[in-house]
């Protein structure tokens, strides 16, 4: 079995080693290099055992532990003193003996205790992050399911209306509709990827955006028209979680430029600054006062806010507000990931 010491517990030992070896040194006299050579003494043979019986017997009591810790270092570490002259036997070497021996009960007993309870703290520390990461672990996958169950339930209402346009546009306008079926066919497949995986191309999701706004604009004609400002050194290459943005845009469209009567003008920026990217959607919809012609609960963005604390903690964040100039900006801040997608 593997001895498992922290280096941190030999620094401590020879610490403790050298003040115990002083204050004998100060009680007793003598030389204080034989002092410190047989004080290493006790405290080898203490760390040994207690090392020992760690690795070997762990499911004994703790009481059991003790008993062996402190006769083992007693004995041994006694034996150990008498080869270095700490008890030379005559006419005082009875009290010299008892002496020594309650010194090494006491000190024995003392780093005994110092190193049991400083394990026990370091192992609650240890299961204390083990709890909070199995917390993270539950939080992550319960907005997992929900956001399964958001998807679930905006998917087939959008897919029926899009079927819908195109079955209309077949017979009044064939070129408009091969174009409605391209974009749909292609936000089905990207769909589909994203649904399999933890996290997606930013390209992907680019593309998915992409489709999913040109499928709007032929819905609402004139009165819906976006781009997308990409700097250059964003990386489409690198991996981001999935349906993070899509609601965004979808708020936008719905309650930004499909209540408006003139319509309105969609804008997605990205850029990249200090290892997190920066995502920007902005509409000059009807802002926060105007009435939306959807009914919106904020499920959504409740869900795009858990996912981020579950994945980056307090390093990321989404903001909302609503410029002088109309509409609404909705920023959105995380880490991308290297890697690469099967």
């Amino acid at each position: 079995m593997r001895f498992n010491t922290p280096i941190s517990d030999i620094y401590i030992s020879i610490l403790l080693c050298i003040g115990i070896a002083f204050v004998t040194y100060l009680a007793r006299g003598g030389e204080f290099s034989r002092q410190l050579i047989i004080v290493f003494g006790y405290g080898g043979f203490c760390n040994l055992i207690s090392l020992l019986l760690r690795n070997y017997w762990p499911s004994w009591r703790s009481y059991t532990h003790f008993i062996i810790v402190v006769s083992g270092t007693v004995i041994f570490g006694t034996l150990h003193a008498m080869l270095w002259s700490a008890w030379v036997p005559g006419e005082s070497g009875l009290c010299q003996l008892f002496s020594l021996l309650g010194s090494a009960l006491f000190f024995s007993t003392l780093m005994y205790y110092f190193f049991h309870n400083r394990e026990k703290a370091l192992r609650y520390e240890s299961e204390l992050k083990q709890v909070r990461l199995l917390q993270v672990e539950h939080e992550k996958a319960l907005v997992t399911s929900q956001l399964q169950v958001l998807q679930s339930q905006i998917e087939p209402h959008f897919l029926f209306n899009t079927l819908a346009n195109l079955q209309v546009l077949i017979d009044a306008d064939s070129i408009k509709a091969k174009l409605l079926l391209e974009r749909l066919t292609e936000l089905l497949r990207i769909s589909l990827k994203k649904s399999r995986r933890e996290w997606i191309m930013l390209e992907d999701e680019i593309d998915l955006l992409d489709a999913y706004l040109g499928i709007q604009s032929m819905r609402l004609g004139d009165r819906l028209s976006y781009r997308f400002i990409i700097d250059e050194n964003v990386n489409l290459s690198w991996n981001i979680p999935p349906y993070m943005l899509q609601p965004l845009v979808e708020n936008a469209v719905f309650h930004g430029i499909e209540p408006r009567k003139e319509g309105g003008k969609i804008t997605v920026c990205m850029n990249f600054k200090e290892e997190r990217l920066l995502v920007e959607v902005k509409d000059n919809g009807v802002g926060f006062e105007g009435k939306s012609l959807h009914k919106g609960s904020g499920v959504s963005l409740d869900n795009i806010r858990q996912r981020l604390k579950a994945l980056y903690g307090d390093r990321s964040y989404i903001s909302i507000l609503a410029p002088e100039s109309g509409g609404v900006i909705t920023k959105v801040e995380f880490f991308p990931r290297e890697g690469c997608n099967d």
